[in-house]
């Protein structure tokens, strides 16, 4: 792991140069304006769903474009010829998302906090932001490697925000109130990222805090392995091997 801080260094910069950095904070000025719109005491809940949304898809496909953009450009077949290991590869997309996700989070909070007295657990919201930023970051890498463009895996995400995220949303605002309904969704990576949030801003519920970390963390880390391992495929595939 010795060149991983070079890797996000070069992440970052790539992320800057493709203006994903810009796009990220334009969205996260939308959803600025978007709360300035609303009464305060709906504040809570649409900080929370907002904040939601972006974790489960804006770093899925950030990420999705990046390495789209590194492909067309050839810096990624350079990079594979290098020395260094697909854990990092894969390492320094995580952490540079997580950034990217972490400078979301300070202008969303910054604004409900300072202008709206917005109150929130900063430690436990912090750790949601990163786990679920990584996650869904790992997420749009393995959609991307079976994808033949940017296209193609914007349909694969589609499948998965219907399957998943949309279902939770739909749980999480009442819309369905079905106890089997919301225990069924406890196998959604989704619902491990909205529990969390929930406790970060209301009374912090000890069950739904360690089951969402916990998920996160184990289901992650699984994930990790296999986008890792599943790299090495795609890697070959574009050298011509």
């Amino acid at each position: 792991m010795a060149k991983l801080p070079a890797l996000i260094q070069g992440d970052l910069q790539r992320m800057k140069k493709y203006n994903i950095f810009a796009g990220g904070t334009i969205v996260a000025l939308l959803w600025v304006a978007t709360m300035h719109f609303i009464d305060r005491a709906l504040l809570d809940a649409l900080f929370v769903t907002l904040l939601f949304v972006d974790l489960v898809s804006m770093p899925a496909i950030l990420v999705a474009v990046s390495l789209f953009y590194e492909k067309h450009e050839g810096t990624l077949q350079a990079m594979l010829v290098s020395p260094i290991r697909y854990s990092e590869y894969v390492g320094s997309k995580v952490f540079a998302n997580a950034l990217s996700a972490l400078l979301t989070l300070t202008i969303l909070y910054a604004y409900a906090h300072f202008i709206r007295g917005f109150q929130a657990n900063l430690i436990l919201l912090t750790a949601a932001v990163l786990l679920a930023s990584g996650f869904h970051t790992l997420v749009g890498l393995l959609l991307a490697y079976g994808a033949r463009d940017f296209t193609g895996m914007l349909m694969r995400y589609m499948v998965y925000a219907f399957g998943f995220m949309i279902p939770v949303l739909i749980d999480h605002t009442g819309l369905v109130d079905s106890d089997l309904f919301t225990l069924i969704l406890s196998a959604c990576p989704p619902r491990a990222v909205v529990v969390l949030l929930d406790s970060s801003v209301e009374k912090l519920n000890w069950v739904q805090t360690w089951y969402g970390l916990v998920y996160l963390i184990v289901v992650g880390a699984v994930l990790f392995r296999i986008t890792v391992r599943q790299f090495r495929t795609f890697a070959e595939k574009e050298m011509g091997v």
